[in-house]
């Protein structure tokens, strides 16, 4: 703070105070008020007048823009797929051709139910069957 003005605040709280004593002859209770008073409107009437001499200087706000990340693109790894070569199987020249073959068949029992809800167990002998098949025929 100025000298100046540290010597006016004194000075002022000074007169303020020695106002309050001159008039204290009929208020013997309101003494400290007064006092108190007197010292309370010298400081705000001395920090007025500093506030109006000395402005304060106007900082304006520091505006920070926030920087953003730094976007990082990773390229996924190229996926790569090995097609198997392809299975090339060479038939050898020929056809198919259907023929009948004798096939043994085993003997095996061979359980009937009658009308009258019996059944009856009877056995077949082994036999030879004729069966129709595919056969691969070379030329």
């Amino acid at each position: 703070m100025n000298k100046i003005i540290k010597v006016f605040l004194i000075a002022l709280t000074v007169a303020t105070t020695s106002t309050a004593f001159a008039h204290h002859h009929h208020h013997h209770r309101g003494t400290g008020f007064a006092i108190g008073a007197g010292i309370l409107g010298a400081g705000l009437l001395a920090s007025t007048i500093y506030d109006a001499t000395h402005p304060r200087p106007y900082v304006a706000p520091v505006v920070v823009a926030p920087t953003p990340a730094p976007v990082v693109v990773q390229q996924p790894a190229p996926v790569v797929v090995q097609q198997p070569a392809p299975v090339v199987v060479q038939q050898p020249a020929g056809h198919y051709e259907t023929q009948v073959q004798n096939v043994w068949v085993e003997g095996q029992y061979i359980d009937q139910t009658t009308p009258q809800g019996t059944v009856v167990r009877t056995w077949q002998p082994g036999h030879y069957e004729q069966r129709q098949t595919q056969v691969w025929v070379t030329p």
